[in-house]
Formats: C-alpha cells, sequence, structure tokens
C-alpha cells in the first residue's frame, strides 16, 4: 500500500445533513437540540471526558457511512457542534491498478494535533511557549488566526470495507478547552449546504431574491441561525458561481427551453440566426396563444425595438397588436444585435414564416430608416405608418429646439 500525507483543512460545499440522513432520515437539527448538545458537551468536558456517547452527532467506533465524503462531514459537523476544527492529516491509497490509485482509509484528527511550539533560552535549555496561559502586561492578547498546538489526540479513521466507511479508530478526549462560543468564527470556511438548499438558493437567486433574506429563509428552514453553518458570504459567493455558471451557458439554455416548449407544443416556433463563427445573434420566437391572436387580429401590427433594459443590452423587438376589445396582444419577439437592414429583414422573414406567411395589411413604427428599408423590401404589399407617439415626440423636441433659439 502507498501512503500520502495532507496538511490542512480539506472541507468541501456538501451539505451535513447528507451525512446525517446517512443514518437516519428525515431528521433535522433544532435549535433546542444544539443547546442540548451543548451542554452535554460541556458537562462531559468538566468530567474529564469531552464526548458525548449518548449524542446521535457524536461518532461511534464501528459507525459506517455510505461514502468518504459522509464520513467527513459528519466529523465536521461534530466538530462544529463540539467548538473545535477538523484536519485531514493522513490518507492511503490503494496500489491496486485496477482501482486506479483510490483513497481507502482517511485519519481525521483536532486542529490542535502536533507538538506545541518550543523556544530555545540563551542556555540554549528548550521551554515550551504555553500562548493559552500565558499572561501580558500589556493588556489583553490581539486576536490571531494562529493555531496553537497541544498535541491533541481526538482523531477519528474510516476504512473502506465492502463499499461501506467503516470507523476503525476513534478517541474524542481533547487535552484543551473547547471553543463552543465562536463556531462561526472558526469555521467561516465551511459549507454545509444540502443540494436542497442550493436548489433552494438557485430558484431564489433566479428571482432576484437578496442574500440576507436568503440568510432568513435557509436559517428558518435549519431550525435557527446558530443551526445554520455558513455565513452571508457563503451564499453570496455560491451565488456568483451561479452566475458566472449561467453567463457561460446562457445560450444553451436558451436553446434547451426552446426545443423543450416545442417537444411539449408542436405548434411553437423559434429561430436563431448565427454568424460565420456559428455564433448566435438574432433569436426570434411565438407561442401558440400568438398565432391565434395573429389570425384573428393581425391585420395591424405595431413594431418597435426601444426597450433595451435587459442585462446584455440588445434590442429587445416586440410584435404587437390590439384585439377587438381594445386589449394589447403579443404576436411574437426577439432580440436582436443590431438595427441594421440585414437584421430587421432576417427578422421579418421569420416572422412571416412563424406567421404561416401571412403579411399584416398595415405595420406601425418609429421613423427608423433601416427599418423602413427592410419593410419594403419583405412586407411588399403591407401599407407603413409611422407611430403617432414617435412623431409627437419628435415635434416636441425640434419645437425645443427652435423655442430655445
Amino acid at each position: 500500500m502507498q501512503q500520502d500525507t495532507t496538511n490542512g483543512m480539506s472541507c468541501t460545499s456538501e451539505a451535513v445533513n447528507q451525512s446525517i440522513n446517512s443514518r437516519e432520515q428525515d431528521q433535522m437539527l433544532t435549535e433546542e437540540e444544539i443547546d442540548a448538545f451543548i451542554e452535554s458537551e460541556q458537562r462531559a468536558a468538566r468530567e474529564g471526558n469531552n464526548a458525548d456517547c449518548n449524542s446521535r452527532y457524536t461518532p461511534q467506533l464501528g459507525m459506517e457511512f455510505e461514502s468518504r465524503e459522509d464520513a467527513h462531514h459528519f466529523f465536521h459537523f461534530y466538530g462544529f457542534l463540539a467548538g473545535f476544527e477538523i484536519v485531514n492529516t493522513h490518507t492511503s491509497r490503494t496500489t491496486d491498478k485496477k482501482r486506479n490509485n483510490e483513497i481507502f482509509k482517511v485519519e481525521m484528527k483536532c486542529q490542535s494535533y502536533g507538538k506545541a511550539r518550543k523556544k530555545k533560552t540563551k542556555g540554549d535549555v528548550e521551554e515550551v511557549i504555553d500562548i493559552q496561559t500565558k499572561k501580558k502586561d500589556k493588556g489583553p492578547m490581539r486576536k490571531t488566526n494562529v493555531q496553537i498546538k497541544t498535541d491533541c489526540p481526538v482523531v477519528m479513521v474510516v476504512k473502506e470495507e465492502k463499499g461501506k466507511w467503516k470507523v476503525i479508530r476513534l478517541e474524542l478526549d481533547h487535552n484543551h478547552p473547547l471553543d463552543l462560543g465562536n463556531r462561526q468564527q472558526l469555521f467561516s470556511g465551511h459549507k454545509y449546504m444540502s443540494e436542497m438548499e442550493k436548489e433552494l438558493i438557485r430558484t431564489l437567486n433566479d428571482n432576484n431574491i437578496p442574500t440576507r433574506k436568503m440568510i432568513s429563509i435557509l436559517s428558518y428552514l435549519r431550525g435557527g441561525v446558530t443551526a445554520l453553518p455558513y455565513k452571508k458570504k457563503d451564499v453570496a459567493n455560491f451565488r456568483t458561481k451561479l452566475n458566472r455558471t449561467i453567463t457561460g451557458s446562457d445560450m444553451k439554455q436558451a436553446l434547451d427551453y426552446f426545443r423543450e416548449k416545442k417537444a411539449k407544443d408542436p405548434s411553437f416556433f423559434y429561430k436563431f440566426d448565427v454568424d460565420e463563427n456559428l455564433r448566435v445573434k438574432n433569436i426570434f420566437w411565438r407561442d401558440a396563444d400568438s398565432m391565434k391572436y395573429y389570425a384573428e387580429y393581425g391585420d395591424c401590427v405595431s413594431f418597435d425595438t426601444t426597450y433595451m433594459t435587459n442585462k446584455y443590452n440588445l434590442p429587445f423587438a416586440p410584435f404587437v397588436g390590439v384585439t377587438g376589445h381594445g386589449h394589447t396582444c403579443f404576436f411574437a419577439c426577439a432580440f436582436i444585435c443590431d438595427e441594421t437592414i440585414e437584421t430587421f429583414k432576417w427578422l421579418f422573414e421569420a416572422f412571416i414564416e412563424g406567421m404561416g406567411g401571412k403579411h399584416p395589411m398595415t405595420i406601425i413604427t418609429d421613423q427608423d430608416a433601416a427599418m423602413k428599408a427592410a419593410i419594403e423590401q419583405v412586407f411588399l404589399d403591407t401599407k407603413h405608418r409611422n407611430c403617432l407617439f414617435h412623431i409627437k415626440k419628435m415635434l416636441q423636441q425640434k419645437f425645443e429646439m427652435l423655442c430655445k433659439q
């Protein structure tokens, strides 16, 4: 067997609930349970034992887990509750080529494992510097992230046996005080997010819910703020990761969405326009209801591209009509890369194709030269009229300029 040693904390962003549920399904940690656990840990520490063997969150010798990650997260969560940090100190890998150098044994210890720091005196006599109990005359000691080594014996070793990860060695007696009141500071890097919580954050992020409100919702579901083993910054970082993923694959998601709509409703229509590098330039789509509206009220169509408040800063081009009751109806829409004659020609041709070849009798637009030229080339028998709103707006601007002169 080949063995290698690793230092430093190794904590992934999987949820501690997954590790707990591997033994007991549908059990949710409440704030009262945390308080009871902490009280029992403090009582056991006063009696000389730091572990409460009756707690379902305390590791037991012979305990089995479905995976190495489950064992890892369970021991981390135990440390989170008890008030000490966990570090992976040793891993063992198989030398069997068939298993591809897989890890089969992991050793986890308290962060205070290892010998205490020593300092040589003038007489070359080494003495241990006990930083925790050392007093200073110049006021209180400043806060530091330096980990104090006390040669703590706490350790948990898990080994893979018949597809399960079993606890084969366990020691839970600490030789130093536990920091029960500073869990959030100690475990700022621990992100115990379950898959359900990640999906919830994804849903809330899609609906632009602020991070602070996400924390309130997640802490309520967990049973209180003390039961939430991650911070606002962790949720914000996960949201950033989600946004980066969406930004890099947004066009693929749009295409998948259109394909799914088409599979559910064959009358749904969409069309993409790509450049010479096969990058999407323009997107056009319309649904089945829009087709019905256009068949009834498509004699007059209003078209405009002035709405550009989307995050891509692209012109949004809706085709709009009016029903027999005077209500606005939506025929189709598109995102276009620019407002040139070629782009408008592609868009109008896609509109005719999506509407079964029916041309409108009248189309109302603003006073855009490129739009006018494209209409003359595509809508041959359609009457083109300028929008009264734009005419009044232009008149107002012109008269204001004249008045200023």
